[in-house]
C-alpha cells in the first residue's frame, strides 16, 4: 500500500508539471475529499507557483481546496 501511495504521488507530480492547472483540477472531480489533498501536495512539491495555480483552478472548477 505504501509503495502505491508513493507511485500515485509521483504520477500526480508529473501530471501537475506536464499539464495545465485546469487539467490537474479535473483529476479531483471523481473524489475531491481524497484527491484534492494529494493533488495539492504534488503541486506544492513542484513549486509554490504550481500550488497557487492549482488552487485557483480548483476554485474555478467549484472544487474546494482543502
Amino acid at each position: 500500500e505504501a509503495g502505491r501511495a508513493h507511485e500515485a504521488q509521483a504520477l500526480l507530480s508529473t501530471f501537475v508539471q506536464a499539464r495545465t492547472p485546469e487539467d490537474a483540477a479535473r483529476i479531483a472531480v471523481p473524489d475531491p475529499r481524497r484527491l484534492v489533498p494529494q493533488l495539492l501536495h504534488a503541486a506544492r512539491a513542484v513549486s509554490a507557483g504550481h500550488e497557487r495555480d492549482v488552487v485557483h483552478a480548483l476554485r474555478l472548477a467549484g472544487i474546494g481546496a482543502a
